[in-house]
C-alpha cells in the first residue's frame, strides 16, 4: 500500500473554481465523498436542538470555496461502480476517554469508550436527477459504566427531479434511533441511561426560479417517540409526555439585486401533536405556530458568503397552562475567507421551542457559533469550534447556560485511510428549579477511517 503525504499547498483563485451550483457541490461532497473531510457523526457534546430551524436560502454562487468544500480528487474515494451506482462503504473507529461519563459533578466517574461507525451509501450517477440511499450505525461502548452504551441508527433516502433547468423537486426521508446529549434540549442530565429516542422525517421541496426570482416550498413531517430513563437515586421516568408529531409548511421567495446579493422572505407554518398527557394528568403543549423571516443572503468573492435574516415567531397553545409564546427570531450564517486556505464560520439563530423540563411551556432558544477550518496540508485540516447556548424560560424567570469549546484535525492518509482526533469541553449551569443539575465534561478521542 502506497502511502501519501502530500505538502502541496492549495492557492484556488475565483477564477479556477469550478463553474457548478451551490446544490453540485453539495451532490459531490455528500454523494460521491470526494471531499477530504465531510463532517462525521458527533463524537463529543453536541448542542444543536431536537427542532432543527428551517434553512433560509442557499447562498453559494460559486465565487467562494470552504475549506470542507475543496475537491482533493489525488485522495477521493473511488467505490465500487454498479452500472450507473456508486457503492461507498466506510467504517470508522474512535477509542475515548471522558471524565463525567454521568454528567454528575457530584459523583464524577471517568471513563474509556469506543464509538464504531459503520455507514453504506449508494448513489445514482446520472446526468440529470439523483438518488441516494445511505444506512449508518453509531454504536458506543464504555469500559465501565455499560449502562451509557448505545446503539444508535439512521437510514436515509433522498432524491431530486430536475424537471427543467429551472424547476427541480427533491424528497427525502429518514428513520433512526438517536441519543440526546445533555448539552442540547432542556434533557434530563442525571440519568444512568443515556435519553433516546426513535426519530422520522419525511420532506418535500420544490424550487422554481424565473428572471431574478427564486420560489421555493417545502412540506415535512418528524415524529419522535422516547424510551424510559432511570435514575442511580429515584424511580425510572416514563418519556411517552415528551412524545409527539410535527408538521410545517415552507414558503420562500428570493430576488437577485445582484449576481451576489440577494433579498428574501420566510414563512413558515407549524403544528405540533403531543400523543400522551403529561405525567401528572394535566394537558400537554399541543400548539400551532408561525415564524416569518426576512433578510439578504450574499456570495462575494474572496470575501465572504452567507444569509441573515431576522422576524418574528409566535407560537400558540391549545391548553390555557401555557401561556402563548412571541419573539425575535434570528437565522444568520456567514462564512469569511482570509485566505483560500482558511474559512471562519459564524452563526446565530434565535428561535422558540417546545420545553420539556421546569413545567413552563416554551422556552427561548439562544445560541451562536464560530468555527475556524484551516488546510495545513492539502490532506490536513486543523479545526477549532466554539458554541454558547442560553435556554430562557421566561414565564419561570430561569434559565440554562451551555459552552462548549474544542479542536480537531483530521489526516487523509491515501484514499481509503484517514485519522483524526479532537478534543472537547463543555458545561451546563441551569439557573432554576427542575432543571437539572449543573455539570461539565471534557472527552478525548482519536478515530481512524477506513473507506472505499
Amino acid at each position: 500500500m502506497m502511502v501519501v503525504l502530500s505538502l502541496r499547498h492549495r492557492h484556488t483563485s475565483s477564477s479556477g473554481r469550478t463553474t457548478r451550483g451551490f446544490f453540485g457541490r453539495l451532490a459531490l461532497v455528500g454523494l460521491h465523498g470526494s471531499a477530504l473531510f465531510v463532517p462525521a457523526m458527533a463524537h463529543a457534546q453536541s448542542t444543536t436542538t431536537l427542532i432543527q430551524p428551517v434553512i433560509s436560502p442557499d447562498y453559494g454562487r460559486d465565487r467562494n470555496v470552504s475549506v470542507l468544500e475543496r475537491q482533493h480528487p489525488d485522495f477521493a474515494p473511488l467505490g465500487y461502480r454498479l452500472g450507473n451506482w456508486i457503492l461507498n462503504p466506510s467504517l470508522t473507529v474512535s477509542p475515548g476517554v471522558t471524565n463525567n461519563v454521568y454528567n454528575d459533578n457530584d459523583n464524577r466517574q471517568s471513563d474509556a469508550f469506543v464509538i464504531v461507525e459503520p455507514n453504506l451509501r449508494i448513489s445514482s450517477d446520472w446526468a440529470v436527477h439523483r438518488l441516494i440511499l445511505e444506512a449508518t450505525g453509531d454504536l458506543r461502548r464504555y469500559a465501565q459504566a455499560s449502562v451509557r452504551n448505545q446503539d444508535g441508527w439512521k437510514i436515509d433516502a433522498s432524491g431530486r427531479l430536475d424537471v427543467s433547468q429551472n424547476f427541480f423537486i427533491e424528497a427525502s426521508g429518514t428513520v433512526g434511533r438517536r441519543f440526546e446529549s445533555p448539552f442540547s434540549d432542556d434533557v434530563i442530565n442525571n440519568t444512568t441511561n443515556v435519553s433516546s429516542y426513535l426519530q422520522t422525517l419525511a420532506n418535500m421541496k420544490a424550487s422554481y426560479t424565473v428572471g431574478r426570482t427564486r420560489l421555493v416550498g417545502s412540506v415535512d413531517r418528524s415524529s419522535y417517540t422516547f424510551n424510559r430513563v432511570t435514575f442511580a437515586d429515584r424511580p425510572a421516568r416514563d418519556q411517552r409526555s415528551r412524545d409527539r408529531t410535527m408538521d410545517r409548511l415552507t414558503g420562500i421567495i428570493d430576488y437577485a439585486l445582484s449576481p451576489s446579493l440577494s433579498v428574501y422572505g420566510q414563512i413558515v407554518l407549524d403544528r405540533n401533536e403531543y400523543d400522551a398527557l403529561i405525567a401528572n394528568g394535566q394537558a400537554n403543549r399541543d400548539s400551532t405556530g408561525y415564524m416569518f423571516v426576512g433578510g439578504v443572503n450574499f456570495d462575494l468573492a474572496g470575501l465572504m458568503r452567507g444569509s441573515v435574516g431576522t422576524g418574528y415567531s409566535h407560537r400558540d397553545y391549545k391548553s390555557k397552562l401555557y401561556p402563548d409564546a412571541s419573539g425575535l427570531s434570528v437565522q444568520a450564517k456567514v462564512e469569511f475567507f482570509p485566505t483560500p486556505l482558511t474559512t471562519i464560520g459564524l452563526t446565530a439563530q434565535r428561535q422558540i421551542q417546545d420545553a420539556g423540563l421546569g413545567g413552563a411551556g416554551a422556552y427561548l432558544d439562544n445560541r451562536a457559533t464560530m468555527r475556524v477550518d484551516h488546510e495545513l496540508l492539502e490532506n490536513l485540516v486543523l479545526t477549532l469550534d466554539a458554541d454558547v447556548a442560553r435556554r430562557s424560560y421566561e414565564e419561570l424567570d430561569q434559565r440554562t447556560d451551555v459552552v462548549s469549546v474544542g479542536a480537531a484535525a483530521r489526516f487523509q492518509m491515501t484514499r481509503g485511510l484517514s485519522f483524526g482526533g479532537n478534543i472537547r469541553y463543555g458545561s451546563s449551569t441551569p439557573n432554576g428549579n427542575n432543571l437539572g443539575n449543573a455539570f461539565d465534561e471534557f472527552r478525548a478521542i482519536v478515530s481512524v477511517r477506513i473507506r472505499r
